[in-house]
């Protein structure tokens, strides 16, 4: 292997080293957001993970490609380092479908989000589960819109109580925020966080799916 293919085979560990990091970056931020949504998952539960768990997935995924490209470089197996190329090939396109969804539906996806807070707003009774107190325990907000549509009949869930029973202080609850706004601008800064790091990976994907070609070559040469 002639020195400019040994520089690439290093570039390539430094490269390997900052996707592992993203890949780590993309499961810890899709954990945090199913973290920060708490209980209120159950409520249409599948449409609300969705989204978290894909960048899961996509970061477990980066970070076992990752690892099979460093053992390719590593053992110098032309294979494997082939493999490698395709997998991330594969990854770059998917990579650029999830940026591109990101940026052209953003604002259709942050309305559906609004339009689900306001279907638990409608269905927040026994029957349901009452699921709007899941999200104002997690959220740390009171009501659809604010908390003066309770009335007088303020749930402890506004002052980030599990007991239904208890009593809700107005000087817990008038400081808290609208549920719809606080949910939207959750997915709202995650979404923008997601676009950023997913467009700065898929760029590193295409190079590295060029140098790992230029080495496939270069083992298959030598």
């Amino acid at each position: 292997m002639h020195c400019f293919s040994s520089i690439l085979k290093y570039l390539l560990y430094f490269l390997n080293l900052v996707f592992v990091v993203s890949g780590i970056v993309l499961i810890v931020c899709g954990a945090l957001l199913l973290n920060s949504l708490g209980n209120f998952t159950k409520f249409d539960g599948v449409t609300i993970i969705t989204f978290p768990v894909t960048f899961i997935v996509i970061g477990s995924v980066t970070f076992l490609v990752a690892f099979l490209g460093s053992w390719g470089s590593m053992r110098n197996s032309a294979s494997l380092m082939k493999i490698y190329a395709i997998c991330m090939l594969i990854l770059f396109v998917l990579q650029m479908v999830l940026s591109i969804w990101l940026f052209v539906e953003k604002n259709t996806f942050l309305d559906f989000m609004s339009r689900l807070v306001d279907r638990a707003w409608l269905e927040n009774d026994s029957a349901h589960g009452y699921p709007m107190d899941d999200l104002q325990l997690a959220l740390k907000c009171c009501g659809n819109q604010d908390y003066g549509e309770y009335g007088s009949d303020v749930p402890a869930s506004c002052c980030g109580y599990d007991d239904r029973s208890k009593e809700c202080a107005a000087s817990i609850y008038e400081l808290r925020p609208g549920c719809n706004d606080e949910f939207v601008n959750l997915w709202a800064s995650h979404l923008d966080i997601a676009r950023l790091i997913n467009l700065i990976i898929a760029l590193f994907q295409l190079g590295i799916f060029f140098i790992a070609c230029h080495l496939v070559k270069a083992m298959r040469w030598s």
